[in-house]
């Protein structure tokens, strides 16, 4: 080798150094792009959060907005009530006659927020509809079947707002006690 190239290969060799620069000038930058993810990341979940706050409480405007509403379509079923609770009627019959009128402005007023009432008289008890408040022994029907409807449930387009609450029929216990020791 002539000393032109030894110089040039010193120089090469003086680079080495010079890359041991470049890792720490990688570290550095790989350092202040994680710097920068994490300020993403905290800016992403506070975005997130904020996002959460304003649709909870958009949903607490629709809610109280729908109450709203059905209040409002509500109140004039009231004052007919009202209305007819402090009226004079003359005789029985046209304070019959009224009480009729609410009663069919009342069941116009549930169809048209897509209210059905059932009375599930004479049905198989389903606990997601039917609330028992009490059973009674009937031989003549087939057990857990509804004798009697205490109050009327109600669905909201199709979906249950009201169980009915109902009397359910049931076989005599003492009969299937002595089945149950026959069979033993």
């Amino acid at each position: 080798m002539s000393s032109d190239e030894n110089t040039e290969a010193a120089k090469k060799g003086d680079n080495s150094p010079v890359s041991e620069q470049e890792p720490v000038d990688e570290l550095s930058l790989l350092k202040e792009e994680l710097e920068d993810m994490k300020d993403k990341f905290a800016r992403s979940m506070a975005d997130l959060d904020n996002y959460k706050k304003r649709v909870e409480r958009d949903r607490e405007q629709q809610n109280l907005k729908s109450k709203g509403l059905a209040i409002s379509s509500f109140l004039e079923v009231i004052e007919i009530i009202d209305k007819a609770s402090n009226s004079e009627y003359p005789d029985i019959a046209s304070a019959v006659d009224g009480m009729k009128g609410i009663h069919n402005f009342s069941k116009s007023f549930l169809q048209s927020m897509n209210v059905e009432r059932f009375s599930p008289v004479g049905e198989q008890f389903d606990f997601r509809l039917h609330e028992a408040l009490t059973t009674v022994i009937k031989e003549d029907i087939e057990p857990h079947t509804i004798v009697d409807v205490i109050q009327a449930g109600y669905l909201l387009e199709g979906q249950l707002l009201r169980p009915a609450k109902v009397v359910v029929s049931k076989k005599e216990e003492k009969k299937e006690q002595k089945k149950e020791e026959k069979g033993e």
